[in-house]
């Protein structure tokens, strides 16, 4: 009775949270994992705050508050390298063993009273970065066991882990406290870590292919100085982010209040991390309250601007309580609402009010707020607490009246940040905005959500899934009215759109809405809706599947496989219960067995269901189809290629590239791999010397999409090693347009100067065989044949020469702003000889020293029409005879000029430069 009774309660725990075959045990892991990592952090802290609060003071505080800071954004850096060097697997493996280690000797330190003072310093500050990483770690190994379509079903749950390792670990450290002394509690989190240590290496090697391992996580790069620039050109991300900044000191200064309290009134440092513990898992539990009871019900109620207002109201009035009498009671309340309605609410209403900024400007940066505000916000609490307590010694009382300056300035830029989210939307909804509005008046969050019912119900396709993506992002319900008659919409677009929105409505009954899409035209919106049913699926699945795969019509049980396929596609037992193989087969047999003509759709259906569920099996088929002569079997193949980023593809996946018909297929299903795996393989293709310049041409464009310092460093390798002009010019085309999408990215003038270099000898060898080819044979009588032959080398070599020019400017393009440089290579080759002059002088009054010396004697010579040997003397150039121009010609890798040389010398008939031909051609 209780197995049928746990089966149960199992069971509607599954359907509940749309945990499916398959996904528990991944599910249930990383859950406990997640909970093992918070729950030992939780111990940790109340116990890093006891020792230090009792043995260094709490004046000191401050301090370590700045010191975190300071140590935080240096580690950062040096973090991000690493995780760019090795695998993830590898840097959680040591991060695990490091912080154990730790631990273990923190605890015997502190026990036997070692280095107590510095000891408690370091090990605030370990405490502090230990949070980032396992956390972070955790959350990038998430993104690995979950693919995108699970983790945004999932994580959710998988986050109410984290809540729950908070509250317990903290009432396990209050209860544990009575028992033995705290120092030992470092050894209970390190036997914790232990445990968590053995669940993320389980983790590993049942769901984490050995091929995953090496990822390297590309969003943890090193962020620059251009998110600051894109916060600071935004009024909206300004305002953010001052918020988010002002809530963290605000977080720190209450932080000082409540451990200064707890210490002046709990003297006993066991005492004292039982205090922390408690009321920090009671904070916890708090926020978990808030957070599935009343954060969205508040949110849809107040709208997102409101709901801005309701922690620094809790706030103001709970700070006053502590400013009227600094006891127990006020503090820790201070403590308790700072804690529980920043996780919840006030989290939710930020994380929402950066939903109309655009998707690659929020990308970079949200993680700049997240990491670097908070981090400075941090350092900042920290110089303001040693300016009051420390340099002008006041009480806990004087750190209140600075909280309360502190959120009128928050209110303040709530307010305005209120008023730029309405106006953003507006912006981005194509509304109109009269300037005297912008100014003066505040709109409603009634008047964005008219806004978007307006733009969802009679606005442009790109408009409308713009907004469609906004909502899907903040899995908003209370727009759904408007979202599910989108299903029927005339775009294909839109429709894939509104049903990744539907894919998260609660209301199941939209079933009977999704269904007439499972006939739908397009087939990629028939898969989806076949997602979809599934997602919304919570009785009898097994059957319900069931009767779509088997259905008559071939849209409806193709749409169903490929579905299938997507949804199980790191879900082995979920392929196995519903003979995902066997059926994949059968259709193929079915395939085989018609018409060519007639089989056309089904190979589709076939090969589309492999890419999407990643069916090892299937693999070979992928590459027959690939060639297949039919183009839309033939590129539906080389996008399941893409969808599977399997590794065993790529080499097939770039021999297409040449071919025109496959290319456009091939580089986006190359887009979806990793840069890290995908590089050494071009690596390998652009360093054989017999690479068919066909391809060779066809790689820099696959770097577009890149944001990795080692695309950029692969491109500039590609232009000292191939000398091929249009792949010289492919490659400086890719890197200016990485450079405006990626600024990030380094493009140094020190970079690029050796790339210059060489780029102004070649132009210089050039020029000095013009001049030869010029002054060759004029003393004799030349033959018309001699004659246009030499004119056919010249005018090569004049053509060439331009190339070359062409390409310094856009070398200078890429240190400089290109919209200024390009033009400019334009006005150097006009006839107007002062528009010329003015251009080099323009050069020469911006361009750096080191690169004035190389390039302005290039620039004077292309002004001149005719270059004598005064000039390239001046310009260091070594003259050539008319045989060793030809010489080095024949000797060189440009084939039109050898070509041109070849007809002179044959029209020629000269014996002196016949035997250059001789010794070419041997």
């Amino acid at each position: 009775m209780l197995e049928a009774l746990f089966s149960k309660w199992k069971d509607i725990l599954l359907r509940t949270f749309d945990i499916r075959l398959g996904e528990s045990r991944r599910v249930w892991l990383m859950l406990l994992n997640i909970f093992l990592l918070i729950q030992c952090l939780w111990i940790v802290k109340p116990v890093v705050n006891a020792q230090f609060i009792s043995r260094v003071g709490i004046d000191k505080l401050p301090l370590v508050f700045l010191l975190v800071a300071l140590t935080a954004l240096a580690f950062s850096r040096v973090y991000s390298k690493i995780l760019h060097r090795l695998s993830l697997e590898t840097v959680m493996r040591r991060t695990y063993q490091f912080s154990i280690m730790c631990l273990i000797v923190f605890g015997f330190l502190l026990q036997f009273h070692f280095f107590a003072d510095p000891i408690s310093y370091v090990f605030y500050i370990g405490v502090a970065l230990f949070g980032l990483m396992t956390t972070s770690q955790f959350w990038l190994q998430a993104n690995l066991v979950f693919s995108s379509l699970e983790a945004k079903r999932l994580f959710g749950f998988i986050g109410a882990g984290a809540i729950a390792g908070g509250i317990s670990g903290g009432y396990l450290t209050s209860l544990l406290t009575q028992f033995m002394d705290s120092v030992y509690l470092l050894y209970v989190a390190a036997f914790l870590l232990f445990l968590s240590r053995m669940l993320s290496r389980k983790i590993w090697k049942e769901f984490l292919p050995e091929q995953d391992n090496s990822i390297q996580v590309e969003k943890t790069k090193p962020l620059q100085e251009y998110p600051l620039r894109i916060i600071r050109n935004s009024k909206h991300l300004t305002y953010l982010a001052s918020i988010i900044g002002i809530s963290v000191v605000v977080a720190k200064l209450v932080e000082f209040q409540f451990s200064a309290i707890a210490a002046e009134n709990i003297k006993d440092p066991d005492e004292l991390t039982a205090f922390f513990g408690f009321w920090l898992s009671t904070a916890n539990a708090v926020a978990l309250t808030i957070q599935l009871l009343l954060t969205q019900r508040t949110v849809g109620f107040l709208g997102v601007g409101r709901s801005l207002f309701i922690l620094p109201a809790a706030l103001i009035l709970s700070t006053a309580a502590v400013l009227k009498a600094p006891v127990l009671w006020a503090g820790t309340t201070l403590k308790v609402l700072d804690v529980s309605i920043k996780q919840s609410i006030h989290k939710a209403a930020t994380e929402l009010l950066i939903l109309p900024v655009p998707m690659s400007i929020k990308s970079q940066a949200k993680t700049y707020i997240d990491v670097f505000v908070d981090t400075t916000a941090t350092g900042i609490g920290g110089l303001m607490l040693i300016f009051l307590i420390n340099g002008m010694n006041l009480s806990v009382r004087a750190v209140s009246i600075l909280i309360i300056g502190l959120i009128i300035a928050w209110v303040y830029f709530a307010i305005r940040a209120r008023k730029e989210y309405v106006l953003a939307f507006q912006r981005q909804l194509g509304i109109d905005v009269p300037q005297d509005e912008q100014k003066d008046s505040i709109k409603s969050d009634a008047a964005v959500a008219a806004g978007i019912r307006h733009t969802l119900q009679s606005g442009s396709i790109e408009k409308i899934i713009h907004v469609l993506q906004g909502i899907e992002e903040s899995k908003d319900a209370r727009l759904m009215n408007e979202v599910v008659p989108l299903l029927k919409h005339e775009s294909a677009d839109v429709r894939k759109a509104a049903l990744d929105v539907v894919y998260y409505y609660p209301d199941n009954s939209i079933t009977t809405q999704i269904e007439p899409l499972l006939k739908d035209p397009d087939d990629v919106v028939r898969s989806r809706a076949f997602s979809c049913l599934l997602a919304h699926t919570r009785q009898n699945r097994v059957t319900y599947i069931n009767q779509y795969l088997t259905d008559e019509d071939p849209a409806i049980n193709g749409a169903a496989l490929i579905g299938l396929a997507t949804e199980t596609r790191a879900n082995p037992k979920l392929q196995q219960q519903f003979n995902l193989e066997v059926r994949l087969q059968e259709k193929l047999e079915q395939a085989n067995a018609m018409l060519p003509e007639d089989a056309v759709d089904a190979k589709i259906i076939v090969v589309r269901a492999v890419g999407f569920g990643k069916v090892v099996s299937f693999y070979p088929l992928i590459i027959e189809y690939m060639h297949d002569k039919q183009p839309a079997i033939a590129r539906s193949a080389i996008l399941a290629a893409g969808n599977t980023r399997d590794l065993r593809f790529l080499y097939t996946l770039l021999s297409l590239l040449p071919d025109e018909t496959k290319r456009a297929a091939a580089e986006k299903s190359l887009s979806k791999y990793n840069s890290a795996d995908v590089l050494p393989i071009l690596k390998d293709i652009t360093s054989d010397p017999d690479a068919p310049i066909e391809l060779l041409l066809q790689i820099p464009s696959l770097m577009k999409t890149m944001d990795t310092q080692q695309g950029v460093d692969f491109l500039f390798g590609l232009l000292l090693q191939h000398h091929h002009p249009a792949l010289k010019f492919e490659t400086l085309e890719v890197l200016h347009a990485i450079k405006t999408k990626f600024p990030n990215l380094s493009f140094s003038g020190k970079r690029i100067l050796p790339y210059l270099m060489e780029e102004a000898e070649l132009y210089k060898s050039t020029l000095a065989l013009n001049y030869a080819a010029q002054q060759g044979r004029k003393s004799e009588i030349e033959s018309d044949e001699v004659i246009e032959a030499r004119k056919e080398l010249i005018e090569t070599l004049e053509r060439k020469l331009d190339h070359d020019l062409k390409r310094i400017f856009w070398l200078l393009g890429l240190t400089y702003p290109p919209n200024l440089i390009l033009p400019l290579y334009k006005d150097l080759r006009r006839e107007d000889q002062d528009v010329r002059i003015n251009t080099v002088e323009l050069l020469d009054n911006i361009l750096d020293p080191a690169l004035k010396k190389v390039i302005i004697s290039i620039l004077e010579s292309a002004m001149l029409e005719k270059v004598s040997p005064e000039d390239l003397e001046r310009m260091e150039v070594d003259l050539h005879s008319e045989l060793s121009c030809y010489e080095s010609i024949l000797e060189g890798r440009d084939q039109h000029l050898r070509v041109a040389v070849m007809k002179l010398i044959e029209a020629m008939k000269n014996p002196e430069f016949d035997k250059l031909v001789q010794v070419t051609s041997e």
